[in-house]
């Protein structure tokens, strides 16, 4: 409320009859209930010209709010639902996982398991070091320090942190050269041992499958639970 002072007395006074209003209604917010009559004879004149009563206006309001909390209750219930899911699915997927007795068998295990589980078209594991053993160096997910496509992942592996949406052209020719041609979505996770790093991809064909949306906090737990049993064969 603007105030000026009082030429005799040096008390502020209320500039204008509407400041008095409008600050006697702050004070007593009661005062609709009491003469609610009043509100309702109220009127909002828009830039239109249209006039609207103000309590019309309040309840479509209150109507537009209720609306939306609505839509965002649902979509909160349906994100729990699908992280219960999720975590069951990983800890299933550890239990086999932990059941594993050589490389050959984890890696199996997380193309077969995470292909069906999570619904994808190609999943693949890639180690940029070499494998403790001699023996297991023709496996496909060894790649080394060197590999040249490493690159394309640089904001993954420097995050350190799930990443869900679409893949890029390179990269998809560089992960499954057999879809070069396709699209879609994917999560990738970031891996990492005691002295390596890698990458574990889930690829869909389905534009829609991985979104920007979906929450990483259980696929962080995926990661970390596939480095730590895969960390033992690694040099």
């Amino acid at each position: 409320m603007k105030l000026q002072n009082d030429g005799e007395t040096g008390v502020k006074q209320p500039s204008t009859n509407a400041d008095m209003v409008a600050e006697y209604l702050r004070m007593h917010p009661e005062f609709f209930e009491d003469f609610p009559e009043v509100l309702r004879d109220i009127e909002i004149r828009h830039r239109s010209g249209d006039a609207v009563i103000l309590l019309e206006r309040q309840v479509s309001a209150l109507r537009d709010d209720n609306a939306r909390m609505k839509v965002r209750f649902e979509q909160l219930l349906t994100l729990a639902k699908s992280n219960d899911d999720l975590i069951k699915r990983i800890h299933e997927l550890a239990l086999a996982l932990m059941g594993g007795g050589s490389p050959e068998e984890i890696f199996g295990l997380l193309a077969d398991r995470l292909a069906r589980e999570f619904d994808a078209d190609h999943v693949r594991t890639v180690i940029f070091s070499k494998p403790a053993r001699t023996d297991l160096k023709s496996l496909p997910e060894f790649v080394g320090s060197e590999w040249s496509d490493r690159v394309l992942f640089t904001d993954v592996l420097s995050t350190k942190a799930p990443k869900c949406g679409g893949l890029t052209e390179a990269q998809i020719l560089s992960l499954f050269p057999s879809d070069a041609d396709a699209t879609g979505s994917a999560v990738i996770l970031p891996l990492s041992g005691k002295s390596w790093d890698g990458l574990l991809i889930i690829f869909s064909t389905d534009d829609a499958r991985f979104h920007h949306d979906m929450g990483t906090d259980f696929l962080a737990y995926l990661g970390d639970i596939v480095s730590l049993i895969v960390d033992p064969w690694v040099v």
